[in-house]
């Protein structure tokens, strides 16, 4: 019983120093996880056996109170530690408004002002003449020095603040800008060393960057080394790049080991309107390219570094942003300064070596270095568009729409081994949307709107539109028959190249026979596959020859006054109604469609017919004698129209009615109807007195012959389901 009452002191012992160093804890903080609270246990009588003393330890808390050696221990997740919130814990947790500028903005605008103010302390010394030039630069090193080993022991001794690293970076930047004044300004340190010297900088910087994680480092010291160039007005020469390319690499070098995207950028953005400037005062082409290639490769690294996660799915935002930005940057002032300094020739050899080299390193495989999949599209994207201007700009005209045909065809191969609906297929398809629209624009400069009609021969306007035809139809068999959508926008794409390539080749009643068969064509094939866009194109080569004829060889005004020429015209609708005939014939498995052909068929008859009646009575034309009770030939060619048009009215009304055929029959009211309105609204008032009388006569007879047909032959009436037996129904 003695050792229970020393166990229990013990245990109120600690319970009391515990609320001492903690303060006492509140219940409403704990949140237990494995249901209610246990009771707390009871000492132990006195019949119980004596706990040994190395089972007389305190347990943990549970419940908000030390238990008893003898209660049962609460399991560690019951408890969680964040729950037990602590006066410390909440103050480093919530950080206010005040510590943000306390603690970062006041240094950062410190170490930016005390940059300025070194700079404008050095320009007025300079200004009045205190000191000389071997003076100032000293000064300003020595400064510079101090500033960043001050910063760098305050980081190591007291604490590692922001402050601090704002004076090494003001410091970095200042070392920069001395080492810059002292050698393109005062020439009073070689060049090499001045080299040398911005090197070991740099490396200071780099390794205070990437041990610190200070992005005040990064931001001032090497974005501002960067920038010393340009704030001191150092002449831009070959050792004034060189200090810019070992300060750009130092700034990469802490992009690819803290993965600071926004540093990359800001380097490419500062650095490439200083080489630019310097490439455009006529270099050496050696020279240029040596700058060329070296920007461009910190970029790409830069790009390549800057991954957060080489394994993952998604695209890094900020590495695609770089090597974009490199690239654009790189390819356009690098052809702009090449072709001034080597010609066209050079500058096109750069964007192919450029497009080449994202293209190895998006799509190679390289043991220690580990690319994510969307980065490796994106290069591989890159390339192909520099590949695609540099061809652009270097081949000649007839082989552009090849090559980007070719480039298509190449996409579309791919997707046919791509992932459906993944990123991957995505890519696939813009690569092939692309070059298929450059080669469509170029086959429109090639064979322009404006020379559809001329019956043009020459060849390679003709070949370019071919190999547009070519390439979408052939795009669509690569891509696969489960990407449908594709294969119909390709299919269709490639049946209007193929009909613009006949209209740029041929003219009048050619091009309607060739486009007649070609529509014929096309039905056999929607025949025989169920293709849906060959059944529609189909239709739409039909329309065109239908849309030619209307518009060329026979127009509706030939109803009024005939055609000029007469062969031409019956070959065009000749060739539209056996074309249609033919179709019908072809589709026998869609009664409906081969109806419709079959009366599209007769209809373009019936139009020969009625164009070739009134061409051979107009005035002028070798038909007989030309007077007929003193009257115009003219007038006697309407007159046949309307009695042509009404027996083949009857005898369509008849054919139906026979043959119940609701079609047919509806095809010959409509036709009885429009004889109608033509006798009364264009007969009677344009023709003379005895051919009005000849017209209505002949309608007249016509239609009551059609009547009373339809009286004798008429299908017989369904009954009236109301008044039929349910039985019988």
């Amino acid at each position: 019983m003695q050792h229970a009452t020393d166990i229990e002191e013990r245990l109120a012992t600690l319970e009391s120093r515990f609320e001492q160093l903690v303060g006492p804890l509140d219940p409403d903080h704990i949140r237990l996880e494995a249901g209610p609270a246990r009771p707390r246990a009871q000492p132990p009588r006195a019949s119980a056996p004596r706990p040994s003393a190395r089972s007389a330890r305190p347990c943990g808390p549970a419940n908000g109170a030390f238990t008893s050696p003898g209660a049962r221990r609460a399991p560690a997740s019951t408890v969680p530690l964040a729950s037990v919130a602590t006066p410390r814990s909440l103050s480093t947790r919530d950080q206010s408004l005040s510590d943000l500028i306390g603690g970062r903005l006041l240094a950062w605008l410190g170490g930016v002002a005390t940059l300025i103010g070194i700079v404008l302390l050095l320009a007025l010394a300079i200004s009045r003449g205190w000191l000389g030039e071997e003076a100032r630069v000293l000064a300003a090193a020595a400064v510079s020095c101090a500033l960043m080993g001050a910063g760098s022991w305050l980081h190591s001794h007291r604490g590692r603040t922001e402050a601090a690293r704002a004076m090494v970076g003001a410091a970095t930047a200042s070392l920069y800008a001395t080492l810059v004044v002292a050698s393109l300004l005062y020439d009073l340190i070689p060049s090499m060393l001045a080299v040398g010297l911005s090197l070991l900088v740099g490396c200071l910087a780099t390794i205070f960057a990437i041990r610190w994680a200070g992005q005040a480092v990064g931001a001032l010291g090497l974005v501002g080394g960067l920038l010393s160039p340009v704030l001191t007005g150092a002449p831009m020469n070959g050792t004034t790049i060189a200090v810019l390319a070992l300060a750009c690499a130092c700034a990469i070098t802490v992009v690819t080991r803290r993965r600071w995207s926004w540093l990359g950028l800001a380097s490419l953005l500062v650095c490439a309107p200083q080489w630019a400037a310097w490439m455009l005062r006529g270099q050496p082409a050696a020279a240029e390219l040596a700058v060329l290639v070296t920007f461009a490769a910190l970029g790409l690294i830069g790009a390549l570094g800057a991954q957060t996660d080489a394994d993952g799915s998604q695209l890094p935002r900020g590495s695609a942003a770089l090597a974009a930005l490199s690239a654009c940057l790189v390819a356009v002032l690098g052809h702009i300064g090449l072709r001034e300094a080597s010609g066209q020739a050079a500058a096109e050899l750069w964007l192919a070596a450029l497009a080449g080299a994202h293209l190895v390193v998006g799509a190679g495989r390289f043991p220690r270095l580990r690319i994510a999949a969307p980065l490796r599209q994106l290069l591989i994207a890159i390339g192909v568009i520099l590949a695609d201007v540099a061809f652009g700009l270097g081949a000649p005209s007839g082989m552009l729409a090849i090559g980007w045909a070719a480039a298509a065809a190449a996409f579309a191969w791919l997707a046919r081994r791509t992932e459906p609906h993944s990123r991957e297929e995505a890519l696939v398809g813009l690569g092939i949307g692309a070059h298929i629209a450059l080669t469509l624009i170029r086959a429109l400069i090639d064979a322009p709107v404006s020379a559809l009609g001329s019956a043009q021969s020459a060849v390679p306007p003709l070949l370019t539109v071919a190999v547009l035809a070519a390439t979408c139809l052939a795009s669509a068999r690569m891509v696969g028959a489960e990407r449908e959508t594709w294969r119909m926008a390709l299919n269709g794409l490639g049946l209007a190249a193929i009909a613009y390539l006949t209209a740029s080749a041929l003219d009048g009643p050619a091009l309607v026979c060739v486009w007649c068969g070609e529509a014929l064509a096309l039905s056999r094939v929607a025949a025989a596959s169920k293709d849906r866009v060959a059944h529609h194109g189909a239709f739409g080569f039909l329309a065109l020859a239908v849309a030619h004829t209307l518009a060329f060889e026979a127009p509706p005004s030939a109803l009024l006054s005939g055609v000029g020429d007469e062969l031409a015209a019956a070959v065009a609708v000749g060739a539209i109604a056996l074309a249609a005939a033919c179709a019908a014939r072809a589709r026998g498995d869609d009664e409906r469609l081969r109806v419709g052909l079959l009366g599209g068929s007769a209809a373009a008859f019936l139009y020969l017919a009625s164009v070739t009646i009134v061409t051979a009575f107009q005035p002028g034309t070798e038909t007989g004698p030309e007077l007929v009770l003193d009257l115009t030939v003219r007038q006697q060619g309407q007159v046949l129209l309307s009695t042509l048009w009404s027996v083949v009215g009857v005898a369509a009304l008849i054919v139906g009615l026979r043959r119940r055929q609701a079609t047919v029959r509806t095809i010959g009211l409509g036709l009885l109807m429009t004889t109608v309105g033509k006798v009364f609204l264009y007969d009677l008032s344009t023709l003379t007195s005895i051919y009005r009388a000849i017209s209505f006569l002949a309608l007249g007879l016509l239609l009551l012959a059609g009547a009373y047909a339809y009286q004798r032959l008429r299908p017989p009436p369904l009954p009236d389901m109301r008044k039929v037996h349910p039985s019988q129904r």
